[in-house]
């Protein structure tokens, strides 16, 4: 058994968070796999893993370990793919974590990628909401809004623009508000994503208005909020490429056009070294593409700069 199986073996139980995991990935049996770890703790003498009868969490030392591990196999993989010891193919499960309205946009797309790359497989998270990408075995991550962990490794893949919305049913009942200044007499419907504030900002010409929304329905998910204000619960604000389709269609109205609303910077993240395993920075390539194409599609991101 040698060490470059172990480490191997280490970094997708650290990305999976479990040995059957890994086990059911790579085909090698659980209790070989649990070897691999028992080699690499003996090795270095510390625990890589706290295990207990339901869960498998890293250890400090298993972290500081991780980096290195990463480093050491993208080195062979690169070293032989140039010797051409192996075909160049992208192969391997990547597990990505990605907010509900992105995901669904990305899916739509997800047969593009995986034609293109027979090898790869993508296990996708969809929630409006990430923890600690290591204990979630996350590969990548797409952030909205300013990354505050210096841990990650960043690249910003965009901004993403936000519409004010809300059914012709609504409005019908409200009238529709000739300044943002009236939201507050109208039933608002928000989306508490992180940390981000509730607070809706529009500028126009110099001026600027800042609403604390009357919010009678409140949502964590993106997509819940969308179904609201398609109910005609109250006005919503959502990114602009999850709306538009329902904008363009009649389903929704856009509101307050002509001002301006604040963007949120848009990350693809990572805690692994800077130089990725292929089937990583294949599917990092992938978001970059897939954001470009909802960025010419209608204005829902800007360029990065």
């Amino acid at each position: 058994m040698d060490l470059l199986s172990a480490l191997h073996s280490f970094v997708r139980v650290a990305a999976t968070g479990s040995f059957s995991a890994v086990s059911r990935e790579t085909g090698v049996s659980q209790p070989t796999i649990s070897r691999h770890i028992a080699l690499l703790e003996a090795h270095y003498g510390t625990t890589l893993f706290a295990r207990t009868t339901r869960s498998l969490t890293m250890t400090e030392d298993g972290r500081s370990l991780l980096p290195h591990a990463y480093e050491v196999l993208e080195i062979l993989e690169t070293a032989e793919t140039v010797l051409g010891r192996r075909r160049a193919s992208v192969s391997g499960l990547v597990r990505l974590g990605v907010t509900t309205a992105f995901g669904l946009c990305l899916t739509r797309r997800m047969g593009e990628l995986l034609d293109r790359h027979p090898d790869l497989s993508v296990e996708v998270v969809m929630r409006d909401s990430f923890g600690d990408l290591v204990e979630e075995g996350l590969d990548l991550a797409v952030r909205v809004g300013e990354i505050a962990e210096g841990t990650l490794i960043a690249r910003k893949l965009g901004v993403v623009h936000k519409w004010l919305v809300a059914s012709p049913a609504c409005l019908l009942r409200h009238n529709t508000p000739e300044h943002p200044r009236a939201l507050t007499e109208y039933p608002g419907v928000v989306y508490t994503y992180g940390s981000s504030r509730l607070d809706w900002n529009f500028e126009r010409d110099g001026e600027e208005s800042v609403i604390a929304p009357s919010a009678v329905f409140r949502a964590n998910s993106s997509e819940a909020v969308m179904y609201a204000v398609e109910a005609g619960i109250g006005v919503g604000l959502l990114p602009a490429f999850q709306v538009r389709d329902a904008v363009a269609s009649g389903r929704l109205v856009r509101l307050f056009a002509d001002w301006a609303i604040p963007g949120l910077p848009f990350y693809a993240v990572h805690t692994g070294p800077r130089t990725l395993p292929l089937r990583t920075r294949t599917v990092m390539d992938f978001l970059v593409e897939v954001s470009a194409d909802l960025l010419r599609d209608g204005g829902a991101l800007s360029p990065v700069a």
